[in-house]
């Protein structure tokens, strides 16, 4: 765990902390998002910057998570925007935990659909929190969710569409 009022102190022992205990679940979601470990890894890294860089900017404590998952978000689209060509890795060199089928469905959706299904499907997050991750009202975020998995069912066998309704 960490001391998120240590973190927005200036306490860089927290930050480390911080990184301890978020990067795993953020590197996930990055992952869900960009469908590449190595990006991931650099979505998750520039947001924990992006957090030390602000942290005065960030008033409530409760609100770290939040703010570094936005900043992830936001992170990996860029990461999409500057890199539009995909260059697939050789086999055996990407230890992504999603199947190929999986990520073939997951690319032809936006990234803020894929940033819902795979944070909502696979890390099940609750509806309320993606809402703050990402910034929308959580009804926006149940109605992309479902627009998303109705994609998904098309591009996906029966079998992959596991997950939270």
């Amino acid at each position: 765990m960490f001391d998120a009022q240590a973190l927005l102190a200036g306490d860089e022992n927290a930050l480390a902390d911080a990184i301890d205990t978020l990067s795993p679940e953020l590197y996930r979601y990055a992952v869900g998002i960009l469908l590449s470990c190595a990006d991931a890894e650099d979505a998750v890294q520039t947001a924990f910057v992006a957090l030390w860089k602000h942290r005065t900017a960030v008033k409530n404590p409760d609100a770290v998570r939040a703010y570094l998952y936005r900043c992830t978000y936001r992170a990996a689209v860029d990461l999409i925007r500057k890199s539009r060509l995909l260059i697939p890795l050789p086999e055996g060199q990407n230890s992504c935990p999603l199947s190929d089928e999986m990520k073939a469905a997951l690319s032809r959706l936006s990234p803020v659909e894929r940033a819902i299904v795979y944070e909502r499907a696979v890390m099940e997050t609750p509806y309320a929190v993606l809402a703050a991750h990402l910034g929308l009202r959580e009804d926006n975020v149940r109605k992309k969710y479902q627009r998303a998995r109705q994609k998904l069912a098309v591009y996906l066998p029966k079998t992959e569409m596991g997950g939270k309704e």
